[in-house]
């Protein structure tokens, strides 16, 4: 699996001082469920037993077990909105 990370995710994560990163599925909904990957800094909050754990470029990445990851690969990248900045994650296969 290719996991890769920008040079403003790393830039980001160095501001932040952060070395791990977590990638969880977020999913919501009544009668139809709607999942969204989420990106956070730090190691899973509960359940790490459900996270596949990477290292990448000195980072270690956990992201949620039986995530449908695109032949292109993984990227994690940082995001403005209103002046906030985050990660973002794009690559995962949601239907």
């Amino acid at each position: 699996m290719k996991i890769s990370l920008t040079d403003k995710a790393r830039s980001y994560l160095e501001k932040k001082n952060a070395q791990t990163v977590t990638i969880d599925l977020i999913v919501a909904g009544g009668c139809i469920e709607i999942g969204e990957p989420s990106v956070s800094i730090g190691e899973p909050l509960e359940g790490i037993n459900k996270f596949d754990s990477f290292e990448i470029d000195g980072y270690t990445l956990y992201i949620f077990k039986g995530a449908d990851i695109r032949k292109s690969g993984l990227l994690i990248d940082a995001k403005k909105f209103i002046g906030m900045e985050s990660l973002k994650v794009t690559g995962i296969r949601l239907m």
